[in-house]
C-alpha cells in the first residue's frame, strides 16, 4: 500500500508542477463577475428529481461548486457550520438534535455519493452538495433519521478537454508545520458525444495540534484518493457511467488532549525472588504530585516543557495509528425514455473493505505501569443495488417515482480481528500476575502459543442485509386564483436480516456467540404544499425514519459485574423516528431576498444508542427510551445591492429525554448530548473588479451555544458556547488562474469545542478528553485551469 501511494503521489506531483510551469502568463480582457443564484433557481435532485427548492416540501439546503470554492471548504464538515440546525462537535453531522447517547458518532445522518451509501466527503471535483433535514426513510432508508447528505460529483463531459487542479497549503497558531491539500484532474473526450473519461485525485496532510510527551510524535491524518469515471452516451436519452474509486486514510496520534489532574500517579516496586514463577515479587506505590499539575506534568515532572502550547501536549503509552483503504466500484444507468411511460435509473456498486489500527491499553488495563495494546483488523465486502422508475411527462400534474434498494454487507472469516498484546519481560509477566490476578502470559503460550497474545476476539462470519420497496407519488392541483396545491405521500417496505458468529479467548474473556435476528416494517412520508405564486411556498410534512437493528459482540469476563451490563442483549432493534414538520419559503424582491424556515416535532422511540460500561472500558449498543426534540431553522441570503449580499442562518433545538434513562443515566427533562440549543451562521460577501479582474471578500461568523456531552453529566462534559470568526478574498489572475487567501478564527479563539470525562468515576488513570477549536489558521490556495 505504501508503494501505491507513493507512485500516485509522484504522478499528481509531477504532472502539477509540469503543468504549473505551462501557465499561461497573461490575462484574457474580458471580464466576469461570479453571481450566487437566488432560492427559486437553484436545482436539487434530493426527491430523486430535478425541482428548484422552493417546489420541495422539506427542509434543504444546496451549496455549489462556486461557493465551496469561495468558501475554501475542501470536506463536507466545513459546510456542516454553516447549515441551520446543525451541529459536528467530532466532525460527524447531527441534525435536529438526534444524537441519541454519549457516543460522538450516533449515525443518524446518511451520507450517499452519487447515490451509493458511501461516506465520501472530500469535495475535490464536486458539482454541489446537498443537505436534507428531517428523516429520509421512504427515499433514502435507514440511518437517515435526522437527514441526509447527498454528495453529487462532476461527471464526464463528452465534448471537451479539461486539465485542472487545486493546491493549498496552512498554517495554524501554536501548531509545528504545514497542513497541505493537492489536487489534480483531467476530462478526456475519448469519442465524440459518446465516450467521456475524468480522472481526479487528491493529497491531503492534516497536521494535528496534540503531541505525545511519551513518544514524541505529533498528531497527523494523511489522506488520498483517486476516482475515474467513464461516461458511456450509447444513443441520446441513456447513460452508462461507470466509476471507480481507491481511498486510503492514514491518521495517526490522538486529536483529543487530556485535561486530567489525577494527583500522582502508580509505579511498581519489584523484588528477586527465586521461588516466583517470574523470579519477582511485586508490589504497587501511589506517588503524589501536584493535585494542580496536569497529568503531562504529574508522570515526567521536569522533564515538561511549559509554555504557550501545554494544553496540546498529552502522555500516552502508545500513538494511536491506523491504515484504512477502501475500493469502490459502481455504475450508473439513466434512460430517458422506457415505452413512452417512465425513466428508469439505476445504481450499483460493490466495495472492499480493509483497516488495521491500534489502541494502546496500558493506561486503562494496567495505570501505565506496563505496556498492553490491541491491534485490530477489519474487512467486508459490501453490495448495494437501488433500481428505480419515474414518471415520464415532466409536465403532468401527476408525478411518482418506484424503486427497489438491495444492500448487503459480509465479514468474512477473521481470526485477527482483534489481538490484545502484553509486553515481553520476566518484570511485565510478574506485574501482569500481580496487578490482574491472573498468569496472563501463561494463557498466552497455552491458548495461542505465543507469549505476547493474552487474548483474542475472533469472528466466523457476520453479514446484514436490507431489501426494500419504497414508493413516491405527488399530485399538483392548479388552481385559477389560489395559485397550486401538491399532495405527496411516500412509503418504504423494508426487510432487514442479521448474522453474526464470533468467539473470545484469553485474559478477559472465554465465550462463543452467535446471534442472529429478523425484522420487517413500513415507514410512510405525507406532505401537502400549497404555492400561491412562483415565489411563496408553504408546506406541511409528516415523515419516519429508521436506523436497523444489529448483534451485540460477546461480553467480556472483566464486563460481567458492571452495573450496565445487566442492561445488555444479544440483540437490538431498530429504533423509530416521527417528524412533524411546518414549513416557509420565499423569493422576494425580485429574487434579492430569499428565505426558507421550518418549525418541527419529532418523537423517537427504541432509542438505538451505544452503551459504556465504565469498569471494563467496553460498550454494547442496546435501545435506550425515548426522547423528543423540537425547534426552529431558518436560513436566508439577501442582496444588498449588485456587488453585496448576506447570509444569516440559525436555528434553535430542544431536544430532551421523555421518560428515565438507567442504562445512559439520563432522567426525564434531562438534555440531549452534543447538541447546542442554538446555533448561527452570517455571512457578508462582497465581490468587485481589481485590475479590471473579478474579486471576491468573505467575513463570516459561527456561533454555538453551550452543550453537554454526556448524561448523568459532570462537570467534564459541558461545553460553553462560543462564536469564531474567518475572513476570506480571492482574485481572479486570469481566466485559468484563482488565487485566494483565508484566514480563519481571526481573533485566535481559544474556546473549547468537545470534552468529556471518559469515567463517571475520580479515577487517576481516567481520560478527561478535551478538543480545541482549531487556532488562528491562514490558508493559501491556488485554483487553476490550464485547458
Amino acid at each position: 500500500m505504501n508503494n501505491n501511494n507513493l507512485l500516485k503521489k509522484s504522478m499528481i506531483s509531477a504532472a502539477v508542477f509540469s503543468s504549473l510551469y505551462l501557465l499561461p502568463s497573461t490575462a484574457i480582457a474580458e471580464t466576469s463577475t461570479i453571481k450566487q443564484d437566488s432560492l427559486e433557481v437553484i436545482t436539487v435532485t434530493s426527491r430523486k428529481k430535478v425541482e428548484s427548492i422552493l417546489e420541495i416540501p422539506m427542509s434543504v439546503s444546496a451549496v455549489s461548486a462556486a461557493e465551496m470554492s469561495n468558501r475554501n471548504y475542501l470536506d463536507a464538515s466545513d459546510i456542516y457550520r454553516t447549515l441551520a440546525g446543525a451541529a459536528a462537535p467530532r466532525n460527524q453531522l447531527i441534525l435536529r438534535g438526534l444524537s441519541g447517547g454519549s457516543d460522538t458518532t450516533p449515525d443518524t445522518t446518511a451520507i450517499f455519493t452519487d447515490d451509493v451509501p458511501y461516506e465520501f466527503t472530500n469535495l475535490a471535483d464536486i458539482e454541489r452538495v446537498e443537505i436534507l433535514r428531517g428523516p429520509q426513510g421512504t427515499l433514502y432508508g435507514s440511518n437517515a433519521i435526522g437527514g441526509t447528505v447527498r454528495v453529487i460529483t462532476n461527471k464526464p463531459r463528452l465534448d471537451e478537454f479539461e486539465l485542472f487542479g487545486t493546491m493549498q497549503g496552512a498554517a495554524e497558531k501554536d501548531v509545528d508545520g504545514f497542513d497541505s491539500s493537492m489536487s489534480l484532474g483531467v476530462n478526456i473526450p475519448l469519442i465524440s458525444n459518446t465516450l467521456a473519461m475524468r480522472i481526479n485525485g487528491n493529497i491531503t496532510n492534516d497536521v494535528r495540534p496534540m503531541v505525545n510527551k511519551a513518544t514524541g510524535q505529533q498528531s497527523e491524518k494523511k489522506t488520498n484518493f483517486i476516482r475515474t469515471q467513464l461516461l458511456w452516451q450509447p444513443q441520446d436519452g441513456t447513460t452508462i457511467n461507470f466509476s471507480y474509486v481507491r481511498d486510503e486514510r492514514n491518521p495517526q496520534g490522538t486529536t483529543l488532549g487530556d485535561t486530567s489532574k489525577p494527583g500522582g500517579y502508580f509505579s511498581l516496586n519489584y523484588k528477586e525472588d527465586a521461588n516466583a514463577k517470574y523470579g519477582y515479587e511485586v508490589s504497587h506505590q501511589w506517588n503524589d504530585c501536584d493535585p494542580s499539575w496536569g497529568r503531562v506534568r504529574c508522570v515526567q515532572g521536569s522533564e515538561f516543557v511549559t509554555g504557550a502550547v501545554d494544553r496540546y501536549s498529552v502522555y500516552n503509552t502508545f500513538d494511536f495509528w491506523e491504515e484504512e483503504q477502501f475500493d469502490l466500484f459502481s455504475v450508473a444507468v439513466n434512460v430517458d425514455n422506457i415505452a413512452d411511460i417512465a425513466s428508469l435509473s439505476y445504481t450499483g456498486s460493490y466495495r472492499e473493505y480493509e483497516t488495521h489500527y491500534l489502541d494502546d491499553w496500558s493506561r486503562l488495563d494496567a495505570a501505565d505501569m506496563f505496556k498492553t495494546w490491541i491491534i485490530s483488523h477489519d474487512e467486508f465486502e459490501r453490495t448495494t443495488h437501488e433500481l428505480r422508475l419515474q414518471n415520464l411527462d415532466l409536465n403532468s400534474p401527476l408525478s411518482w417515482t418506484v424503486g427497489f434498494f438491495y444492500d448487503k454487507t459480509t465479514e468474512p472469516n477473521t481470526p485477527d480481528y482483534q489481538w490484545q498484546y502484553l509486553e515481553l519481560g520476566d518484570q511485565v509477566s510478574a506485574a501482569a500476575e500481580y496487578w490482574w490476578g491472573v498468569d496472563a502470559r501463561q494463557m498466552g503460550i497455552d491458548k495461542f502459543g505465543d507469549p505476547a497474545k493474552i487474548w483474542n476476539l475472533r469472528r466466523y462470519s457476520a453479514w446484514e442485509e436490507e431489501q426494500a420497496l419504497f414508493a413516491d407519488v405527488s399530485y399538483t392541483f392548479q388552481t385559477q386564483d389560489l395559485g397550486e396545491f401538491e399532495l405527496n405521500a411516500g412509503v418504504r417496505r423494508f426487510d432487514l436480516e442479521d448474522y453474526s458468529h464470533t468467539e473470545t479467548e484469553g485474559v478477559w474473556s472465554e465465550r462463543v456467540s452467535l446471534t442472529q435476528g429478523q425484522e420487517d416494517g413500513n415507514r410512510y412520508k405525507l406532505s401537502a404544499s400549497w404555492r400561491p405564486e412562483k415565489n411563496y411556498s408553504v408546506y406541511a410534512l409528516y415523515s419516519e425514519g429508521y436506523r436497523p437493528g444489529g448483534n451485540n459482540g460477546p461480553l467480556a469476563q472483566a464486563c460481567m459485574n458492571d452495573p450496565k451490563a445487566g442492561n445488555r442483549k444479544d440483540r437490538y432493534t431498530s429504533d423509530s423516528i416521527d417528524n412533524y414538520e411546518l414549513g416557509l419559503k420565499a423569493s422576494l424582491f425580485d429574487g434579492r431576498f430569499s428565505f426558507s424556515s421550518a418549525i418541527y416535532h419529532i418523537d423517537w422511540t427504541d432509542i438505538k444508542t451505544s452503551i459504556y460500561m465504565n469498569t471494563c472500558g467496553f460498550s454494547y449498543t442496546a435501545n435506550a427510551g425515548a426522547a423528543q426534540s423540537r425547534g426552529l431553522e431558518f436560513e436566508s441570503k439577501a442582496n444588498l445591492t449588485d456587488n453585496l449580499s448576506l447570509i444569516f442562518n440559525a436555528s434553535y433545538t430542544k431536544s430532551e429525554l421523555t421518560e428515565d434513562n438507567d442504562a445512559i443515566g439520563g432522567s426525564k427533562g434531562d438534555e440531549m448530548t452534543l447538541v447546542p440549543k442554538y446555533n448561527a451562521y452570517v455571512a457578508l460577501d462582497h465581490e468587485f473588479e481589481f485590475n479590471g479582474r473579478p474579486a471576491f471578500i468573505r467575513a463570516d461568523m459561527s456561533a454555538y451555544g453551550k452543550y453537554q456531552t454526556h448524561f448523568d453529566t459532570k462537570d467534564g462534559d459541558r461545553v460553553p458556547g462560543y462564536e469564531v470568526f474567518n475572513l476570506s478574498a480571492r482574485y481572479e489572475v486570469n481566466d485559468n488562474v484563482k488565487l485566494s487567501v483565508h484566514l480563519n478564527n481571526v481573533f485566535n479563539n481559544d474556546a473549547i469545542k468537545y470534552q468529556n470525562d471518559r469515567s463517571r468515576s475520580d479515577s487517576a488513570t481516567a481520560q478527561k478528553y478535551i478538543e480545541f477549536l482549531p487556532g488562528r489558521t491562514l490558508a493559501v490556495r491556488l485554483d487553476y485551469i490550464f485547458f
